[in-house]
């Protein structure tokens, strides 16, 4: 079973990382071997909430297993499962940065004060506090302490008291046994070698945030390299902008105010195909006081007093696929100019989601070609056209 298991690993690891990132790795098992010495591996949670996943492998052959999608990523890391926080605790008197773990995947990073609705969790993510670096500190290989930045996009493992690893989820959780994560190396951090330095912040008309971004030591690469500035934000949106021959410094525009972002710089190489990332930690974007809408509908009330989405039936066609019945509340007061009312029907291992649009009205609604291998939420969404803000109202689950 153990040589099985191996070679398992092996052919997942070539299908599923380019030759950068097989370098990484190497990278990162060399430095693993220095840092193993030299540090004691008992550590209390509160000393070490985060550790670099030496086994990136291991999680990605988990994490097809489990049919998650995106199992690549410019960073790996484990966490304890006590640090993993029900989003239910107080306010904390100076907000941190929180990751909001979707699919075992970094999705957001924000500014928690411990009620933001942006922190709103289910089973399947989670919301874990990040060091107070952003990241964990390693020794690469030639001794220098480094830190490995935790960004949009990193994909985060628990691991349990006998090395054991799982997609982080809720439900879950309490099953799980708390491990102690080796403490990193203590000292200043120094940065890498083109590192993006963002200068200066500027907001522009449309409330929007501009960067001034620069990458020092372009002129000590290779001839044959080529060179991008990558800003990451929420949700994993991507904004990518190539350096000509000979230029250090970009300006990337409309980038979203009061956010934390992440910014890269991605190095390739025509040579020998090989690409290099390196991750800052997130920073903040400028905040801006935004004019606040008139909101069309009270939000409280609508929580109060919408009924929630009642599933009538659920049938099973010959071929397997499913179909549900559903019926939605009447939306009193509904003005279609307003606010959308949007059933949505989520499968809550992959994200797919069927959406239907209403006018408000009380109706049965029928959705079809669900999975017979997947649980679904059900959920009445109510978007308030003058705000934006969502007014999600939550059905009980179809299980598989």
């Amino acid at each position: 079973m153990i040589v099985l298991r191996f070679t398992l690993n092996v052919i997942l690891f070539i299908i599923l990382n380019d030759v950068r990132q097989k370098e990484d790795l190497m990278k990162k098992l060399i430095s693993t071997l220095g840092l193993i010495s030299a540090l004691t591996l008992v550590a209390s949670p509160a000393q070490a909430r985060w550790a670099i996943d030496y086994d990136p492998v291991g999680s990605i052959f988990r994490m097809v297993e489990d049919d998650l999608l995106q199992t690549r990523a410019d960073g790996y890391f484990l966490i304890s499962v006590d640090e993993i926080t029900t989003a239910r605790e107080s306010a904390p008197a100076d907000p941190s940065k929180y990751a909001i773990v979707i699919g075992g995947v970094v999705d957001k990073i924000v500014t928690w004060d411990g009620y933001s609705p942006n922190a709103k969790i289910n089973d399947y993510s989670v919301v874990v506090k990040l060091p107070d670096d952003a990241g964990v500190k390693y020794v690469d290989a030639d001794g220098v302490i480094r830190l490995k930045a935790i960004t949009q996009g990193s994909i985060v493992s628990i691991v349990d008291a006998s090395g054991s690893t799982t997609t982080p989820r809720l439900n879950n959780i309490d099953t799980i046994t708390v491990a102690n994560l080796p403490e990193g190396p203590v000292g200043p951090v120094v940065a890498e070698s083109n590192s993006a330095v963002v200068v200066s912040q500027s907001v522009a008309v449309n409330n929007s945030v501009s960067l001034n971004i620069e990458v020092p030591d372009v002129a000590n690469l290779p001839s044959t390299s080529s060179v991008s500035v990558y800003v990451v934000t929420d949700g994993r949106s991507t904004t990518a902008i190539g350096l000509a021959p000979s230029q250090t410094a970009v300006t990337v525009t409309d980038v979203p105010q009061g956010q934390n972002v992440t910014v890269k710089t991605v190095i390739r190489d025509s040579v020998t195909n090989t690409e290099t990332v390196v991750s800052n930690p997130v920073i903040a974007t400028t905040p801006v006081a935004v004019p606040v809408s008139t909101p069309a509908r009270d939000a409280s009330h609508d929580l109060a007093t919408v009924a929630a989405p009642v599933t009538q039936a659920v049938t099973t066609d010959s071929s397997g696929a499913r179909s549900a019945s559903i019926s939605i509340p009447a939306v009193e007061n509904f003005d279609s100019s307003k606010t959308w009312s949007t059933l949505m029907v989520v499968d809550k291992k992959t994200g797919s989601t069927t959406a239907i649009g209403t006018d408000g009205s009380a109706q049965t609604l029928d959705v079809n070609s669900l999975g017979s291998s997947s649980d679904y939420e059900v959920k009445l969404v109510l978007r308030d056209l003058a705000t934006g803000q969502e007014t999600t109202i939550y059905g009980q689950t179809i299980t598989k």
